[in-house]
C-alpha cells in the first residue's frame, strides 16, 4: 500500500509548542519533516512532500518551477492540492555533515554563495537557507531544499544560516572564505546582518 494520498499531516499544539502529527497508513519511508509538512520517498529518484496547509504546496511548487532551469534545487514533477512530487536528493544534510567534519570546505562556501545569488536572480525574495536545508549530494555538490516562502516572504537576509554556522563554531571561517571568494556578498552581509547579535 503505497498511495501517498492516504497520508495525513496536521500541526497541533501540545504543551504550548507546535508539533507535526503524521498519520501514515502506507509503507512509504518518511525521510524528513518540518514546520510545513513531511517528506516521503516514493521511488528511487522521487519523493513527495505532504503539506499541512495546501497553500504551502502551491507556493513551493511555484518556487521550484521558477528555479527549474537551475541545478541547485530538486526537479519538480507534480504539484497537487496538498503535495509536491519532486526529485529525491541522495545525500546528507549540510548541518550533519559539518557537525561531523568540524570544518567547512571552501568549495561549500563558494557553492552556498552561488546558490543564494542564483535564487535571488530568478526572483526569490526570501533566501531561507538554513544549513539543514542544503543536501550534500554525490561529488560534494550542494542543493537547496524547502522553498515554500521563497517567492512570497520578503526576507533576503534571513540570518538562520549564519546562526547555524555560529552554533557549530564555523561562522568566522565561512565569512573569511566568503570575503575572499565574493567580497560583494560579504560586504552586503556585513551591512545588513548584525553578526554581533547572532
Amino acid at each position: 500500500m503505497n498511495d501517498f494520498t492516504l497520508i495525513n499531516v496536521q500541526r497541533i499544539e501540545k504543551n504550548g509548542k507546535k508539533e507535526l502529527l503524521i498519520d501514515n497508513p502506507t509503507k512509504l519511508k518518511p525521510i524528513g519533516e518540518g514546520s510545513q509538512g513531511a517528506v516521503f520517498q516514493i521511488s528511487e529518484d522521487r519523493c513527495v512532500k505532504i503539506y499541512v496547509n495546501p497553500n504551502a504546496a502551491e507556493k513551493e511548487g511555484s518556487a521550484l518551477e521558477a528555479a527549474k532551469d537551475l541545478d541547485i534545487v530538486p526537479k519538480v514533477y507534480e504539484v497537487g492540492s496538498n503535495y509536491v512530487i519532486m526529485e529525491y536528493l541522495k545525500g546528507t544534510n549540510l548541518k550533519d555533515y559539518l557537525k561531523k567534519a568540524k570544518n567547512i570546505p571552501e568549495s561549500f562556501t563558494e557553492q552556498i554563495i552561488r546558490i543564494r545569488k542564483e535564487l535571488k536572480r530568478v526572483g526569490f525574495i526570501r533566501i531561507k537557507t538554513s544549513i539543514g536545508h542544503f543536501i550534500v549530494t554525490e561529488g560534494n555538490v550542494l542543493k537547496a531544499i524547502d522553498h515554500s516562502d521563497g517567492l512570497t516572504m520578503n526576507d533576503p537576509y534571513n540570518p538562520k544560516m549564519f546562526l547555524d554556522l555560529k552554533k557549530l563554531g564555523l561562522l568566522d571561517k565561512f565569512l573569511e572564505q566568503a570575503k575572499k571568494i565574493d567580497p560583494e556578498s560579504y560586504e552586503d552581509w556585513q551591512k545588513n546582518i548584525n553578526f554581533k547579535m547572532l
